[in-house]
This record gives C-alpha cells, structure tokens and sequence, in this order.
C-alpha cells in the first residue's frame, strides 16, 4: 500500500487506476500461487532501442523486490535497450503472444513447456528479457528444433549480431548473476537465451 501511494503521488490520478487495477490482477492471481508465495507489482523505467523512454510494470516474487528494482534502476541509468515491460496479463496471459511481442515479463502462472511441473515464472522467481530477440531453443529427439516464440527462429543463432540481444559480456547478464539470477543461456540440454531466474 505504500508503494502504491507513493507512485499515485508522484504520477497522479491516470497512473494511480493503472496501478492499482494491475495490484488487483496481482492479488487474484495470488490466490493460485504455491503456498507461503506473495507477489508486489513494480513499476520501472526503461529506454528502448531507439532512446525512448517507458515507464513498465512488472509482477514479480516479493522475494526478488528488491533486486529487481535495483538491476532495472542500473538498465535505465546505463540506457540498456528493453523494448516493453507489461504484466503477461495484458497479453491474455498467452505466454506466446506476449513473446512475440518482444515484452519483458516476470509472472505468468504455467507449467514449463512439455511437462506438468509448474516454471519459476509461476512463482514470480523467474523474468524473460527481450524474448523475441532471446528466444527459448530446444532440440527434439528427432533433431528438429522447438523455438519460442516462433518468430525468434532468425534470433537463435547467437554469433550474429542485432538489437537487443543479451549475452554474457552485456550489463543485463553481469547485473541478473551478481544478484544470485541464473541465466538460462547457460543450460546445455536447453538454450533460454531470455531467462533468468532464482
């Protein structure tokens, strides 16, 4: 409540509602989280590839509060490209959707792909970075690939260059990891070039 009144005093009325209906999207969806999991609502700035600046929301894991306000204040203070931060419920909580449109998101209550174990994104403990541009690569038994979102299919070759791709040598990979993240770049059966989490 708090936080709430301080963004309502410092944006005003028409962010107030904003906040306050996405509070209330936390709090329901909290109510089919694990046991003993609170979620906080943030709200963060960010600059775009092209210099713009946006102010996004994130749900998250009040456990990783914290952190997060602290690794997304340094992104914005270094202009660190992030396209959009909305909560995956503006995109109809359609993970796929919400991917394609190369948003940033933390919370989003699934199971993780191909399997009936809940994700780390289904506690808030885990955020994807610009997944259109760090798209999840899987291999099939068979060889073929499995590549979400489907559009990040040109992005999965990780020795070309574009915009917004995250690797270990950029500040978003040194500020996730020095705050206890795991990057999902680092798995070997799968390559989650967008995941952190904790």
């Amino acid at each position: 409540m708090a936080e709430l009144t301080r963004v309502t005093a410092r944006y005003g009325l028409r962010h107030r509602l904003a906040v306050a209906v996405l509070a209330m999207t936390a709090c329901v969806a909290c109510d089919a989280q694990p046991a003993g999991v609170k979620l906080d609502t943030l709200t963060v700035k960010h600059v775009d590839a092209e210099g713009t600046t946006h102010e996004g929301v994130i749900i998250c894991n009040k456990e990783i509060s914290s952190d997060l306000r602290e690794i997304f204040a340094e992104l914005y203070r270094a202009k660190y490209p992030i396209e959009r931060i909305r909560p995956i419920s503006e995109y109809g909580d359609d993970d796929e959707q919400s991917m394609r449109a190369n948003n940033t998101s933390c919370y989003c209550y699934r199971a993780v792909a191909g399997s009936k174990k809940l994700s780390a994104h289904a506690r808030g403990m885990a955020i994807d970075i610009n997944p259109l541009y760090n798209p999840c690569v899987r291999r099939r038994s068979d060889g073929t690939l499995i590549i979400q979102p489907a559009t990040g299919r040109p992005y999965r070759n990780r020795q070309r260059q574009f915009k917004y791709k995250l690797n270990k040598n950029d500040l978003c990979y040194r500020l996730f990891t020095a705050h206890g993240f795991r990057w999902g770049g680092d798995w070997r059966t799968v390559k989650d070039y967008q995941h952190f989490e904790r």
